[in-house]
């Protein structure tokens, strides 16, 4: 999914806009926007909530590649797993 393929958020007064997408994805070019951010203060909830954050597949393939590009050394799992997710946060 591109940034500009999905409507941004500007994240006012949203308590959870630093974990999604919509508000922290890098902007290119012209980008649509909500009006207002679509977080309910009522339900404590969003129906447009994308996380930023990466999945476990996501992590244990990055921390593969990281394995293999190292060599395949023994012992280093936590570390290439760490690696793995900062990478790609």
């Amino acid at each position: 999914m591109m940034p500009y393929d999905i409507v941004m958020c500007p994240g006012e007064n949203c308590p959870i806009k630093q974990e999604c997408y919509r508000f922290t994805a890098e902007i290119l070019g012209r980008q649509d926007f909500f009006g207002t951010a679509p977080y309910s203060l009522t339900t404590n909830f969003c129906d447009y909530f994308i996380s930023n954050r990466p999945d476990e597949n996501q992590i244990r393939l990055k921390a593969y590649q990281i394995w293999q590009q190292a060599g395949y050394p023994d012992g280093k799992s936590v570390e290439h797993w760490l690696q793995a997710e900062k990478e790609l946060m």
